[in-house]
């Protein structure tokens, strides 16, 4: 009777070599997620980020609007738009009835608007952030956005 020795076959799934393999298989497996996820995520990042700073403009030019309505409804007067300007505003265009902010988008520039009851004129920053716009009449009815 001598000590018994018990040998392992390779197969059987025991020895270094078996958990290496199955090591560099959980890696394979991760990296190969991250490749599908990643870009998904940058996608719906990309997206919600333009779908805010759209969001904000037809914000900022609404309340802009809105502040000219009231000017226009009372015959005169001041008051102050508090409003947001987002990132990327290209232009603006205050005129006649319509306030226009040109915001880019990706490699193009949309347009966000607002129609008032008066004709308007004026200036708005196009740096981002927040600003408070006074918005007024003129002697000749014409609603002043943005001037002192």
């Amino acid at each position: 009777m001598g000590i018994e020795q018990k040998t392992y076959s390779r197969s059987a799934g025991y020895g270094w070599r078996s958990k290496a393999q199955s090591g560099v298989e959980y890696i394979i497996i991760v990296a190969f997620l991250l490749a599908v996820i990643t870009p998904i995520f940058l996608f719906a990042m990309d997206s919600s980020t333009t779908s805010v700073r759209t969001s904000r403009s037809r914000e900022a030019v609404e309340k802009i609007a809105i502040a000219a309505d009231n000017i226009c409804s009372m015959g005169g007067g001041k008051t102050t738009a508090n409003v947001y300007i987002p990132y990327g505003v290209e232009y603006y265009v205050i005129e006649k009835k319509t306030i226009k902010i040109g915001l880019s988008i990706d490699d193009t520039t949309g347009e966000v608007f607002a129609r008032t009851m008066c004709n308007v004129t004026g200036e708005i920053p196009t740096n981002e952030g927040y600003a408070m716009i006074p918005v007024s009449m003129l002697a000749n009815g014409t609603v002043l956005v943005g001037g002192t």
